[in-house]
């Protein structure tokens, strides 16, 4: 702990920026790393009314004087937490640490940036094949609940929520890297803010013309036909998988006929549970 705290004092002397930060406690994130807030207007456009915290984590880097640009990290979902992964991401992205700053910034809405959180007080797995009808039921009522301006959390407003950050934080130019729905963010960014982008990197690119998660079924479907095709034409898995196609067809029409039921053990409680095993992926399809 004492190693880590001097190593943070000593990074954060190398950039103003992040001197405004202080050493993560443990609740906050890593605690070689730096943790802080920034608060901004939640009506970014009027500048005034209700302001809200933006929570940062920075992974400083290793190198003795870190290179002017740092790698800000955009998380998927919509509504995964970045300064939340800052663990997992400081391992993956160990080779960017030698030479950069990684920030990880909680967008408005998420983590612990006045988060807007739907989440279910039912402890049973029974949940999991609620109807359409009981999840928007659901919705609404967190969406009545909330203390907050629903139109002011879209990824536009955020990236400039971002840029501020960066702003703030001391940095000229970033490099950007979003996976899944932080590749649409990464892109929104660019199109505001991208005189300020030095490089960006898009890994599962969600484009700002997809309806997510309209189409999940359809390309879950073809990517399940490309597979099976593959297999077909493929000597050795034709030969280790005997009519896998046609298997795999038949087991999922069995699933729509009749649906299994099986005894699982919910993660969180502990206590098991019978659960039907509904076939989704035949049934959105025909539906969509």
């Amino acid at each position: 702990m004492q190693m880590a705290g001097a190593r943070v004092a000593g990074l954060a002397g190398l950039a103003e920026g992040l001197a405004q930060l202080h050493p993560c406690g443990t609740s906050e994130g890593p605690t070689d790393a730096l943790c802080g807030v920034l608060e901004v207007y939640e009506n970014r456009a009027t500048r005034s009314g209700r302001r809200i915290s933006l929570n940062i984590v920075a992974l400083p880097s290793l190198a003795p004087e870190s290179a002017p640009d740092p790698l800000f990290f955009l998380a998927g979902g919509p509504g995964q937490a970045a300064a939340q992964m800052a663990a997992e991401v400081r391992e993956i992205f160990r080779p960017v640490l030698r030479q950069r700053d990684i920030i990880l910034v909680d967008q408005r809405g998420t983590g612990k940036s006045h988060p807007l959180d739907c989440r279910s007080t039912s402890n049973s797995l029974q949940e999991l094949t609620e109807s359409d009808a009981q999840s928007l039921a659901r919705l609404k009522g967190c969406l009545a609940g909330y203390d907050a301006d629903v139109r002011l959390y879209t990824t536009p407003i955020a990236m400039d929520d971002l840029d501020e950050v960066r702003a703030w934080l001391g940095y000229e130019r970033i490099n950007l890297y979003g996976g899944s729905y932080g590749t649409r963010a990464a892109l929104v960014y660019v199109r505001q803010h991208g005189g300020h982008v030095r490089s960006i990197v898009l890994d599962g690119v969600a484009p700002t013309d997809m309806r997510i998660p309209l189409f999940a079924a359809r390309d879950a479907e073809r990517a399940l036909d490309k597979l099976l095709a593959d297999c077909e034409a493929d000597a050795s898995c034709r030969r280790a998988q005997p009519g896998l196609a046609a298997r795999v067809r038949a087991l999922l029409q069995r699933l729509t006929d009749n649906p299994a039921r099986v005894e699982v053990m919910h993660p969180r409680t502990g206590v098991r549970e019978t659960v039907t095993d509904k076939e989704y992926l035949l049934k959105t399809r025909r539906e969509s």
